[in-house]
């Protein structure tokens, strides 16, 4: 089957459903010609015609400073045709898309946000974001306590929206590796801020560049940012909103970005918190290694290993359910059940392990 009969067949049942959708121009990474098709097509065809189809990802997770890393298969563009729905299809392709990832190496397998209907899959939540609701004018009144009114009215960052030819483009891209975790390449960073219709805007303090903002089409949410300087986050988005005359604004940020955390908090109104990932682990112990390792790049309560080891002998090496709840957010239920917890032995400071990545690192 051709790649580009796969993509008409997503465009067609998405649009019947979302209205008019264009994959290559959503989602250029993993599907403009430039890119070459990167998804691992799995698809159900009958009489020669494509009846259902579910894409996987190839996405390696790198953890800054270290030589650790994992291999983690994104589950998308999962698309049954409306008239052969009911027949088990997704069932099919879910379990074939699973034996080749095993067959392939792959460490876990991840699909985006909250969706209950990958739970009979074996897939369990995993990671936390905190999605931020922040006002222009909470901003200015937390600015009015640092800045002179004064300094307040001479904006500090003026801001280009940039494209890929953007001299700035590899500056940003260092400042994007200084992440816990990260997932582009040099080469495809800015096709990855570009997912979803994203607009990038460079901000530039003194005719220099100081960090990247990357907006939603719809100009209601800031999908991700980068500040040379985290201490001015606060007086960068008051520019920022009052420039583009936003008076409010959605931020997310990973539960590791806690520099981001500490300013966000000062300005927004609110903040929810909310499922990042689900995962589905095909080799524990290097799923397992990978969140601990990550936790302690950023938090301040160093993780005993050696209790974690001596933990990780009493589980059976096929002990999957436990090993689930120790990688996914369920574990803080089950943490609840007091004595009767399959997880009462665990270390104090175990929880939570993190997982969060940007949209456009999948795509």
């Amino acid at each position: 089957m051709e790649n580009q009969d796969i993509l008409d067949f997503a465009n067609m049942v998405f649009s019947m459903e979302y209205g008019s959708i264009d994959f290559e121009e959503l989602y250029p990474k993993a599907y403009s010609r430039e890119c070459c098709h990167i998804p691992i097509h799995h698809i159900i065809e009958e009489e020669g015609k494509i009846r259902a189809l579910l894409d996987v990802y190839p996405v390696s997770l790198r953890l800054n400073g270290t030589q650790i890393s994992i291999k983690a298969a994104y589950i998308g563009t999962v698309a049954v045709h409306p008239r052969f729905r009911g027949k088990g299809y997704m069932t099919k392709l879910m379990q074939k898309a699973e034996e080749d990832a095993r067959e392939k190496g792959f460490d876990l397998m991840l699909v985006d946000g909250d969706r209950h209907r990958y739970r009979k899959y074996g897939f369990e939540k995993a990671g936390t974001k905190y999605s931020f609701n922040v006002r222009f004018s909470n901003i200015w009144h937390h600015c009015r306590d640092i800045y002179t009114e004064e300094e307040l009215r001479v904006p500090k960052y003026r801001f280009e929206e940039l494209d890929d030819n953007s001299a700035y483009v590899p500056f940003l891209f260092d400042l994007y590796r200084r992440k816990c975790v990260t997932a582009r390449t040099k080469k495809d960073f800015f096709v990855c801020l570009q997912s979803n219709l994203a607009i990038t805007y460079g901000v530039l303090i003194d005719e220099c560049i100081a960090g990247y903002i990357n907006i939603s089409n719809d100009e209601k949410n800031i999908l991700e940012f980068e500040l040379d300087d985290s201490v001015f986050i606060p007086r960068m988005l008051c520019d920022f909103m009052e420039g583009t005359g936003l008076n409010e604004i959605g931020i997310s940020v990973g539960m590791d970005e806690t520099e981001k955390l500490e300013q966000l908090e000062c300005i927004s109104d609110y903040y929810n918190l909310s499922m990042s990932h689900q995962m589905k682990i095909i080799k524990p112990e290097r799923v397992l290694e990978f969140l601990v390792a990550w936790k302690a790049k950023y938090n301040t309560h160093v993780i005993d290993s050696n209790k974690i080891k001596e933990f990780w002998k009493q589980l059976a090496a096929d002990d999957r359910e436990k090993i689930s709840l120790l990688t996914t957010s369920r574990c803080f239920m089950e943490m609840q059940k007091g004595e009767k917890s399959r997880l009462r032995h665990i270390p104090s400071d175990w929880l939570p392990l993190p997982f969060f990545l940007p949209d456009g690192d999948a795509f």
